[in-house]
């Protein structure tokens, strides 16, 4: 089933720009947090580990922080319309491989998906990709394998992939525009980096007792 709809109304520093990517929009069962930001004359849609964000709305822009999570940022520039998502593959074993490559390939299809059903057309969409941080206090590769895996999923998807921004050692605050494909990105401070860790471990642990197979209930 289709996460709930959501539409929103209209408050955070500038960022280091990228740029150049309409529809509902609408947090995956709750994993998100919004509020209206003056200064960015925007509201504000907050979204974590786990979360996904769809919108057509011009006045909205989806944030998130990452450290060894990724979030694939999509659009499609002729709809106006684009989405982020936000995950972190399950450490790399003998009984996670496969838990894994369904988690990821979940997280991806459910906002490929989501934006397929309002414009119909994957050759109009386009990608930009960051995080991948070496941050995370359990393995010290899993933002590499978030990376090579989120970047070998678009190009089996036939998805370019316009710009990124990944590894190195620091976390990542990062802004996208979702009818534009606007992005912007900004490295965080040391303070913030244990807790970006615990965040994701803690993140780990639980996708450890949570079943993944068809709609996967973490979003």
């Amino acid at each position: 089933m289709s996460p709930p709809v959501i539409r929103p109304p209209r408050h955070s520093a500038p960022l280091h720009d990228d740029a150049p990517g309409r529809a509902p929009d609408g947090p995956s069962d709750g994993e998100a947090h919004r509020y209206h930001d003056h200064r960015l004359g925007a509201e504000v849609v907050n979204i974590v580990v786990g979360g996904c964000v769809v919108s057509d709305d011009p006045e909205v822009v989806i944030t998130t922080t990452l450290g060894s999570c990724v979030a694939a940022c999509i659009f499609d520039p002729v709809a106006a319309i684009g989405g982020m998502n936000h995950f972190l593959l399950p450490e790399a074993g003998t009984d996670m491989l496969s838990v894994s490559s369904r988690y990821g390939s979940a997280a991806m299809e459910q906002l490929i998906n989501r934006l397929l059903a309002v414009t119909g057309r994957r050759d109009r969409l386009r990608a930009k990709v960051f995080g991948g941080a070496s941050v995370n206090t359990v393995r010290s590769d899993v933002g590499q394998r978030n990376v090579a895996f989120v970047m070998d999923y678009l190009a089996a998807e036939g998805i370019p992939t316009l710009s990124w921004d990944v590894g190195g050692s620091a976390p990542r605050a990062v802004r996208f525009y979702p009818t534009t494909g606007r992005s912007q990105r900004r490295l965080i401070g040391e303070e913030t980096m244990h807790d970006v860790a615990r965040s994701e471990a803690s993140f780990l642990e639980r996708l450890r007792h949570t079943g993944i197979d068809g709609d996967i209930e973490l979003f």
